[in-house]
């Protein structure tokens, strides 16, 4: 319970130990996870074996731990990746209001575990004081997009603390006029600077939903980060950036920060290939893709040009850069974009390239 709580808190005592940031080993945890929920359950299973079920609901002792299990079993099976893609706001209030009714159960369930459930609890309170400290309560402007879109631009401005971040970032993002005690992570969508912090947000369900189909034009918007801890692309010749509509937050802000004189790769000044693949050609008013930035923005649309075959976009793009060049493939969008990827750097690391790759995927 102590690994699993560690692994799951964004802002924690791993993440000061270690710097390492916490979607790197959000897998972790939710390996423990299982490993946990199918252990209470299997427990509560060979325990009925001995004493029924019956007996077990009269014992107060016992009878926590069966709340305690039925907790357990809704977080793993709201847990499952369609389930919790389809309603991750229920996901997400299963996993907090049921970690906070489950500790209290387990501590009475039996006195041997009550350290191990006291260390739980203090590792979750611990990641719930530090966000709440490091939460700023900004206003926030909405623009339309096209492809049912939200830009929404939160006035760093205004803030009690110098708000700084890097391309590849993210923030979780709280509006409770829309949806009460509910954080929604979203990659930021505009390059370092001390004025604006843009989001770009599809509307899918729930508070994404409610936020597109908001009438008011701007929002009080509370929000704690950035946090994660992008790739840096220091001594790559050839940086190539692929997006899949929405992932265009993440491969835009890098764009510019590589091409930029003045940024942090102005020295090394890599070249860089840009490809971003939407459905319809209104989708490119997402951001601006001026020609000021010194970066060949191609897009492609599908609804015009078929879908793209990103293997060889990716395999000819590296060996365009020449031999012995070092070059980096960061790709944002859905999983066959990033799957094409990756498995083209792959064949190109086969063949002697010297190519590192990084992704985002959509989802959380």
């Amino acid at each position: 319970m102590p690994i699993l709580f560690l692994l799951g808190a964004k802002t924690g005592l791993l993440v000061q130990w270690t710097g390492w940031s916490h979607e790197g080993y959000n897998i972790l945890h939710r390996h423990v996870g299982r490993v946990v929920c199918t252990a209470a359950v299997l427990h509560v299973f060979f325990y009925s074996l001995a004493c029924p079920i019956e007996v077990m609901v009269h014992v107060t002792t016992i009878f926590v731990a069966l709340l305690a299990v039925i907790g357990f079993f809704l977080i793993l099976i709201s847990s499952i990746a369609p389930l919790r893609a389809k309603t991750y706001e229920l996901f997400l209030l299963l996993h907090v209001y049921g970690v906070v009714a489950i500790l209290p159960l387990l501590y009475f369930h039996f006195e041997r575990v009550r350290p191990y459930v006291i260390t739980s609890a203090v590792i979750f309170l611990w990641d719930r004081i530090n966000r709440f400290r490091n939460a700023q309560h900004v206003i926030a402007h909405t623009t339309i997009l096209s492809g049912n879109t939200v830009k929404l631009s939160l006035n760093v401005n205004s803030t009690t603390r110098e708000i700084h971040w890097k391309t590849g970032q993210y923030v979780y993002v709280s509006i409770s006029s829309l949806a009460k005690q509910q954080a929604h992570p979203f990659t930021i969508a505009s390059p370092p600077n001390p004025n604006t912090l843009d989001l770009i947000i599809r509307a899918r369900k729930g508070f994404s939903k409610s936020l597109f189909l908001s009438e008011a034009p701007e929002h009080k918007v509370t929000f704690h980060g950035p946090y994660g801890s992008p790739p840096t692309f220091e001594g790559c010749d050839r940086v190539i950036l692929m997006a899949g509509g929405a992932g265009i937050s993440y491969a835009y802000p890098e764009a510019i920060e590589l091409s930029s004189s003045t940024g942090h790769y102005a020295a090394a000044n890599p070249e860089v290939d840009f490809l971003w693949v939407v459905p319809s050609r209104d989708f490119s008013s997402w951001v601006d893709l001026k020609e000021d930035y010194n970066v060949d923005f191609k897009v492609w649309v599908t609804a015009e040009q078929g879908r793209p075959d990103i293997k060889k976009y990716v395999k000819d793009s590296i060996i365009a850069a020449g031999p012995g060049a070092r070059v980096a493939v960061a790709v944002c969008g859905p999983a066959p974009l990033v799957r094409d990827s990756r498995n083209a750097c792959s064949e190109m690391l086969w063949e002697g390239n010297n190519v590192v790759f990084y992704s985002e995927n959509f989802g959380w």
